[in-house]
């Protein structure tokens, strides 16, 4: 044993029995604090300072008959969070060396959740919560009763090895390799613990293992659309009347937004499905201040008053193309903010091999701008029936055979699902989008893709669109 620094008093007998005794009653104190109710509710209401509506209490009571296979499929903004986080906080803190898992899309889903935890446990007074709770974590929160709640991507390699007692999947629709997932890892982690798995998404594609879940007799499915939440007064009159604007101007959305049902893609050219594969677990934006290396490519769709600029960054990888970098201006943003915006990325990235244009409004004096302000590789391109056509099949095609991966962004995702099409009597494509919405950032995604294909590395051919 290393002896104290020199002056430094030397530790006696009775202060190391204190120290133990210290200890003791730590733990303690954690053993009789952890004696939870058995009524979760009951927990929610004395410590979590809120009460279940009827719908989260449904989710309760599954918990409390032994119900094992439980899927939400809740309109947005109807309390999910706060009642998983809850749900976590009651389970951990009632059962001693439990692991409860959270498994999102990828990691800063599953942190949206975890943060939910949080400002959960700072309701908890001080005292009882330093009785209750060991270590607050980036990632894992330790219980001094040895139970720990861990979030994570749902990511093949990061989830293997863990033995689960409570497993609850965020956005389940949106899982990369979801069949895999769930039949491989998530369900033998709890075979030998008997755990409990709850499963939430928003309805996204029909081909999904979330979707056949829901039609599934063993799973318990707690069903809460925007009108029973209302019912239970969680929305405000003005969230009322922005869910009505939204079943007028946008009702797919609206289907799975706010009535959590599913629905069928019709002339979609993205289709939900292929849209849920494309995400990967494994990928987050490259931000704006960060410095970044590799091959990039971007795309740039112009716009001033009615639509957005956008400015989509590809990432030549391995693997295929990742979209690094996504940015949606403001309506009204000035093109001057957006050369601005791209000659920054340009100067702190190494570094951007091209940067495609759309020039259709502004002409070859825009893209001269670009190249003057220091994009030296900008090129501009005119929207043409033929020239979209042309890149709107690279997007798809691309995703189809996987190598065009992006992160999980439900705003992105929406977007690029919006986009419809219609086969015109010459055997071409038009593409066009509801009102109310936008497809800004489909067409910088698409144009973005097109650059990386139209400038493929050295010694490394052009491929052809199918």
């Amino acid at each position: 044993m290393s002896r104290p620094p020199e002056g430094f008093p030397k530790r006696t007998r009775w202060s190391r029995e204190f120290d133990s005794l210290h200890r003791s009653l730590i733990n303690k104190l954690g053993t009789e604090a952890a004696q939870v109710p058995e009524d979760p509710a009951q927990f929610i209401r004395e410590h979590l300072s809120f009460t279940p509506t009827s719908y989260q209490q449904e989710l309760l009571d599954h918990i409390t008959s032994g119900r094992k296979r439980i899927a939400l499929r809740w309109a947005r903004q109807s309390g999910k969070s706060w009642i998983l986080a809850s749900l976590l906080i009651w389970h951990c803190a009632r059962h001693p060396n439990h692991l409860a898992l959270i498994v999102a899309p990828g990691l800063r889903q599953s942190m949206i959740l975890r943060d939910k935890i949080h400002e959960l446990l700072d309701k908890i007074p001080k005292a009882k919560r330093r009785s209750i709770i060991k270590h607050r974590l980036r990632t894992t929160i330790k219980f001094r009763n040895g139970s720990q709640i861990v979030a994570l991507p749902n990511s093949e390699h990061l989830l293997r090895g863990y033995t689960a007692h409570l497993v609850i999947c965020d956005e389940a629709a949106f899982f990369h390799n979801d069949e895999t997932i769930f039949q491989h890892i998530l369900t033998p982690m709890m075979a030998t613990t008997d755990g409990t798995m709850i499963v939430s998404s928003t309805p996204w594609g029909q081909k999904t293992v979330y979707y056949q879940i829901n039609q599934d007799p063993d799973w318990h499915i707690v069903h809460a659309p925007w009108t029973r939440a209302l019912q239970d007064g969680i929305y405000s009159p003005e969230f009322v009347k922005e869910v009505e604007k939204i079943r007028e101007t946008r009702p797919q959305t609206y289907t799975m937004e706010y009535l959590a049902d599913f629905i069928e893609d019709i002339d979609t050219w993205l289709p939900q499905d292929l849209l849920a594969k494309a995400c990967h677990e494994g990928l987050e934006y490259t931000g704006f201040n960060d410095a970044a290396k590799g091959q990039f490519y971007a795309g740039i769709d112009l716009a001033e008053k009615v639509d957005h600029t956008a400015i989509a960054i590809i990432q030549r990888t391995p693997a295929g193309l990742d979209l690094a970098h996504m940015h949606r201006f403001k309506l009204g943003t000035s093109l001057a903010a957006a050369i601005g915006y791209a000659k920054t990325l340009n100067d702190r990235w190494t570094r951007i091999h091209a940067a495609y244009i759309d020039k259709t409004k502004h002409g070859d004096y825009i893209v001269q701008d670009f190249k003057e302000a220091g994009v030296t590789h900008a090129e501009g391109v005119t929207f043409t029936q033929d020239k979209k056509m042309e890149m709107a099949q690279l997007l798809k095609q691309r995703m189809t055979e996987g190598s065009l991966r992006i992160p999980y962004d439900r705003s992105l995702l929406d977007e690029l699902n919006v986009e419809q099409y219609e086969l015109t009597k010459t055997g071409k494509i038009t593409y066009s989008h509801p009102d109310g919405t936008h497809d800004d950032r489909f067409w910088a995604l698409a144009l973005a893709v097109y650059a990386a294909e139209k400038n493929p590395p050295p010694g490394k051919p052009t491929a052809r669109t199918i």
